[in-house]
């Protein structure tokens, strides 16, 4: 399991001091950048490998093969756990994030540009890594919770954009599920958000 592989690797760095293990890498002159990018990757769930760093030396992956050579991991292992990894992270990189919009039925009226501008990400709600690997159901069934955690930690009301009418949970692009501050579901919408809209949205509400 990879989770096994991570306790390994944590396990055999942490038995051999941080300058000892970037020397061993090819760092002559360890830097503080050099033994933060070292603690970041073993803190990292993945080893930093979506992080696409490079620090004129070693990529992400690079750094983290180096880093199993010195700490004497089993390689034939350890190109098994990365290709796995890499995997994983393409597969997060490439798939729709679902979310919640948060509808105020908002029609500007004289409001600054640039303060909607900077307030624009209070109307998006996101879930946290991985939720776009779970059933449908399960999503939307964590939506509701979150609508309802977040019509009570507002009050109902969402700054500048006004009082919360309804919210969108984006289970796909350009495809919703509308939800009541309840958490109830009420209808569904196709297209995006009004804020980003072209066109007329099509409702399809539940009866």
């Amino acid at each position: 399991m990879i989770d096994n592989f991570k306790t390994d690797l944590i396990v055999r760095a942490a038995a051999i001091p941080p300058e000892e293990i970037l020397k061993a890498m090819g760092y002559s002159n360890p830097t503080s950048a050099n033994a933060e990018r070292l603690q970041t990757v073993l803190e990292s769930p993945d080893f930093g490998l979506s992080d696409g760093g490079f620090d004129f030396k070693f990529s992400s992956e690079g750094f983290l093969r180096a880093l199993c050579t010195v700490v004497g991991m089993e390689m034939s292992l350890a190109d098994q756990r990365i290709t796995r990894l890499k995997k994983q992270v393409e597969e997060e990189r490439a798939a729709f994030k679902p979310y919640l919009w948060v509808d105020t039925g908002f029609k500007r009226k004289g409001q600054p540009l640039f303060a909607l501008s900077v307030c624009e990400h209070q109307r998006y709600l996101h879930f946290k890594k991985g939720f776009w690997r779970l059933t449908l159901d399960k999503q939307l069934g964590r939506a509701q919770c979150m609508v309802r955690e977040h019509v009570y930690e507002t009050g109902g009301t969402l700054g500048i954009w006004g009082e919360i009418k309804q919210y969108r949970f984006y289970y796909k692009k350009n495809a919703a599920y509308l939800l009541a501050r309840n958490g109830e579901l009420i209808g569904k919408c196709e297209g995006s958000e009004p804020s980003k809209a072209t066109g007329n949205k099509a409702f399809n509400l539940i009866t």
